[in-house]
Parts: structure tokens; C-alpha cells; sequence
């Protein structure tokens, strides 16, 4: 669903709207003695994640919200070296744990969730003692793009409403408690069914 979704926004965002200035009205006598054609399903390509992402880049402004500048710290800090697609699995944790009541209700409060706690908080990024401003310009922008994508709803939650992951080279206690639901790059990402 989301593909075709996607496909329509894409044309939508891509090509310029052409209205004609006046419609022509056949008469409803001609309209009926016109031999039918049967309607052909036409196959469209669907645009691939970083097509969609490529797209945005002209639609989303320099300037966001404190809350997508949070989203899009999160992916750049956790993810910028990873696949498109972890990228947006890293933003739809975020998300995902917005909406359940264990973590705080917005995307700021989720991302910073006790940063005060050196090397104990949910983002590693957000209370390692280092510089939160992004220092590559493409990664950003790319990072701002894919946090837009996932908030809005352009893409599907690859992750299967995921609300935790860590990177492969790391084996923390708490993921024998939860069930693994996919793996981008080098990060898994895990489902918590204890509530």
C-alpha cells in the first residue's frame, strides 16, 4: 500500500500539474455509441527509498521543527554510516517509542531520555560527553530527509514496530528478553512484548 502511496506522491512532487482550461463535453448520445475499451492495468515502477528521499530534498525546508532537528541528530549520530534503510529504522524506533507510554511523548524527550547519565542513556550519542552539531553537510541533509519521510508516513516501519537495536559488534543483556525483527547494516532491531 505504502508503495503505491509513494509512487503517487513522488509523480505528484516530480512532475508539474497541467490543468486543461476548459473540458469539452461529449454528448451523452455519442459518449454511449462509443465501442468500449477494456481497461488496461498500467505497471508504474515504484520509486526505491532513496528516490523518495531524493525527491523531498526540493520539499523540505532548511528550517524545522525542534522536533525533526531531534529526530534527524538521532540518525545522524547513530546511523549516518549505515544503508538508507537503517537510517530509517533507527528514526521509526524513535517513533515507535513515542507512541508507547514507557518513553517520553515526544521525539526530543525520546532521543535525550537521560542524557544527564554518562554512557547510561537510550541514544549513545546524547550523553557521551561529544559535540550533538553535525559536522558532515550531505549526511545531515540526508538525515533530516529520511526523519522527514518517516514522520510523515512516506515509507512503511521496516523495523515491525521495533523500539530497540544496537550494532552487531555489541551483545547487551537486554536483547535475550526481546524478539528480533530485522537487521540493516550492522544494527538488529528488536520488538519488547513485556508490557
Amino acid at each position: 500500500m505504502h508503495r503505491v502511496f509513494i509512487g503517487l506522491f513522488v509523480a505528484a512532487i516530480a512532475l508539474p500539474l497541467i490543468l486543461p482550461e476548459r473540458q469539452a463535453s461529449v454528448p451523452e448520445s455519442v459518449a454511449s455509441a462509443a465501442p468500449k475499451a477494456p481497461v488496461e492495468a498500467v505497471s508504474v515502477e515504484q520509486p526505491t527509498l532513496g528516490e523518495l528521499v531524493t525527491a523531498l530534498d526540493q520539499w523540505v525546508p532548511a528550517s524545522v521543527s525542534n522536533q525533526h532537528t531531534c529526530l534527524a541528530q538521532a540518525i545522524y549520530f547513530e546511523a549516518r554510516s549505515e544503508p538508507i534503510e537503517g537510517q530509517l529504522a533507527v528514526a521509526h524506533v524513535v517513533l515507535n517509542r513515542v507512541k508507547d507510554q514507557r518513553y517520553p511523548n515526544t521525539i526530543c524527550g525520546v532521543v535525550f531520555q537521560n542524557e544527564h547519565r554518562r554512557h547510561r542513556c537510550q541514544f549513545s550519542f546524547a550523553c557521551d560527553g561529544l559535540s550533538d552539531n553535525a559536522k558532515e553537510v550531505e549526511a545531515w541533509r540526508q538525515a533530516m530527509l529520511v526523519g522527514y519521510a518517516a514522520a510523515a508516513g512516506y515509507w512503511e516501519d521496516l523495523t515491525q514496530s521495533a523500539t530497540h537495536y544496537h550494532a552487531t559488534y555489541v551483545d547487551p543483556a537486554w536483547r535475550n528478553e526481546l524478539v528480533a525483527t530485522a537487521q540493516f547494516g550492522r544494527h538488529l532491531f528488536y520488538q519488547d512484548h513485556s508490557f
